[in-house]
């Protein structure tokens, strides 16, 4: 039997709950009972879902983490323009992330000292992180074939960029947009030198 709205709502409900309790202050680990009644279900509800708490957190990684690796394959399978474009392309979409506070939020949750230690969850961000490098190693693939990126080492450097890109996401705390463009810049210029990017290969639309 296929799941139904309110099947597929409940689950929603128990990870928007989620976001909600974590992202407000608290001491020690939120309780179950928290989640629940913020969510305004039982626990036969949330374990129709859901395994565990662990498993609950790591829903939350899954979630946000598949959306990001959607937008930037959607990048490298378009390849609008040269090399140096779309690395610039799946650079911006990356910090795109952080324009929507919402989404700003999420982040920080699913980076928090609680969600990191469910159960599992290096193994998965690992996984996750590993996915959305294949659309930057790509990328950089295609401009160590056109001559662009001569220095690339597309898989060891799609993991370099992912990594500064990562860290400098958890660390955009504002919705400034000067700061986050500044971040944004700091990366595409880290990413061109790192491959000896051919100088007049990049397009300065952004």
């Amino acid at each position: 039997m296929q799941p139904g709205p309110d099947h597929d709502g409940d689950r929603r409900r128990i990870i928007e709950a989620a976001y909600r309790c974590l992202a407000q202050p608290h001491a020690g680990p939120i309780p179950m009972t928290s989640i629940l009644r913020s969510a305004g279900l039982s626990s036969r509800a949330f374990y129709r879902h859901f395994l565990s708490k662990d498993d609950l957190f790591l829903a939350l990684l899954r979630q946000e983490c598949e959306a990001v690796i959607a937008q930037v394959d959607r990048i490298a399978d378009a390849a609008v323009g040269s090399p140096a474009d779309q690395l610039a392309d799946w650079i911006a979409a990356m910090f795109d992330i952080i324009v929507d506070p919402q989404q700003r939020l999420q982040l920080t949750v699913i980076d928090s000292d609680e969600v990191r230690a469910a159960k599992g969850y290096r193994e998965m961000r690992e996984r996750l992180h590993a996915e959305r490098e294949r659309s930057l190693a790509e990328i950089l693939r295609r401009g160590r074939r056109d001559g662009s990126f001569p220095l690339a080492e597309p898989e060891i450097d799609a993991v370099a960029v992912n990594a500064l890109v990562s860290r400098l996401l958890v660390r955009q705390t504002t919705d400034d947009p000067q700061a986050r463009k500044q971040a944004e810049v700091a990366v595409l210029d880290f990413a061109l030198r790192a491959v000896g990017a051919v100088p007049g290969g990049q397009d300065t639309r952004r």
